[in-house]
Order: structure tokens, then C-alpha cells, then sequence
């Protein structure tokens, strides 16, 4: 469609057309970063990659070109405000929608005790966790308990690698070397689970029921 001198030159459908277009380019950075940056690998499932996603695809696909769609009218003297007004609402709610998501992306999935958690940036130790996840070069942690430590909460020098002790879990007799689904994160939601290899202990994937 070949960009025209004013307003006026459009209809709703031309108008709607070229900001759903504009609305896609953004989407598609915004995928981009919630797929491969915030929400990577295994943490896109467990840490509800889609409902990030569905958010942004409500606001930026939904809630702009479709304001724009009935609101556009070529003979309306106040078209131009009206657009303003409409790429002001759609760019504060993106921003804050895109801030709501990077503020609250996981940035680990812990073995902790007898089952595996995800620990979220926004929790109490989660920019913590989210650097030793990145000196690790992993986002797969495995907690070590020190029974000596007096202190009950976690602590940020007891995460190691995953991988490093994943065979572990054949000592600690956790169902999850049986072949059982055990759940993830039971307060997030009662049907998430982790599947691992019985062998090795390699986390397999994530499943949801």
C-alpha cells in the first residue's frame, strides 16, 4: 500500500491496514525478546510464556488497530487528535505491559528440597538468583543444603548447576526418578509438571494437564 500525503487520502480499512502493520513489526521485536531473552528454553512454559505473549497480542494487535478501526473517519475534524490520543493509550499500555513482563519473567528453575520451583525476577532473591543463573552460564539450578546453616531461608552461594548433581536425585528417592510427573510450583497452578530422565536425572520437559 503506497503511503499517502494526508489523512484524508484513507479510508478506516486502509487506516486499520497500515497500523495493524506497524502493530506486527512491534510484536514480532517483542517475541523475539520474550522467546529468546526472558522467557528462554524450559522457562517459557514454566514461567506462563504464553500468557506474556497473549498479553502483548491483546494490547498491540487488539487494542490499537481496532480503536483505530472505529474510530477513523476521513471527514472528522478532529481525526488527528483522535489518532494522537489513540497511539498515546496504545504506546503507555505497551509500555507498561512489555515492564510488567520483563519485571516478572523467570529467571531460573531450581531443584529445591524434592521438587523443581521457578523463581521469578521479582521475587525476594530472584535478581540474585538470575546472577549466579548467568556466572553459571544455566538456568537450571540445583539448591545444596547445609545443614550446619542456622538460617532457613534460601541462600544464593548454595545454587549450583543443575546438571553438576541431576544424578542426585537417585539418592534423594525422588519420585521423580520413577518416571513420575511431579508437580511444579503447586501454588502457581495444581496441573504443571516436570518430567526428567530416570537414568540421568536431564530435565525432559514440562507438562501440562
Amino acid at each position: 500500500m503506497l503511503l499517502k500525503k494526508e489523512l484524508t487520502d484513507y479510508n478506516r480499512y486502509q487506516a486499520f491496514a497500515i497500523h495493524m502493520t506497524i502493530s506486527l513489526v512491534l510484536f514480532f521485536i517483542l517475541l523475539v525478546c520474550i522467546t529468546q531473552y526472558w522467557y528462554p528454553g524450559i522457562l517459557f512454559d514454566t514461567g506462563n510464556g504464553w500468557k506474556a505473549i497473549g498479553m502483548i497480542v491483546g494490547i498491540d494487535l487488539v487494542l490499537g488497530p481496532l480503536l483505530t478501526l472505529i474510530v477513523f473517519n476521513p471527514k472528522k475534524n478532529s481525526l488527528k487528535f483522535d489518532l494522537s490520543v489513540i497511539a498515546l493509550v496504545q504506546a503507555a499500555a505497551l509500555i507498561y505491559g512489555t515492564w510488567t513482563i520483563h519485571n516478572t519473567r523467570p529467571v531460573a528453575l531450581a531443584f529445591i528440597n524434592t521438587s523443581f520451583m521457578t523463581i521469578f525476577a521479582n521475587s525476594e532473591i530472584g535478581s540474585k538468583v538470575k546472577t549466579k543463573a548467568e556466572e553459571l552460564n544455566t538456568t537450571e539450578l540445583f539448591y545444596i543444603f547445609n545443614d550446619s546453616s542456622s538460617n532457613n531461608s534460601l541462600q544464593l552461594e548454595f545454587f549450583e548447576s543443575y546438571s553438576k548433581h541431576a544424578q542426585q536425585l537417585k539418592e534423594l528417592n525422588s519420585s521423580y526418578i520413577n518416571g513420575d510427573l511431579v508437580n511444579i510450583d503447586p501454588l502457581l497452578s495444581p496441573n504443571r509438571f516436570i518430567q526428567v530422565d530416570p537414568e540421568t536425572g536431564k530435565i525432559l520437559k514440562f507438562i501440562k494437564k
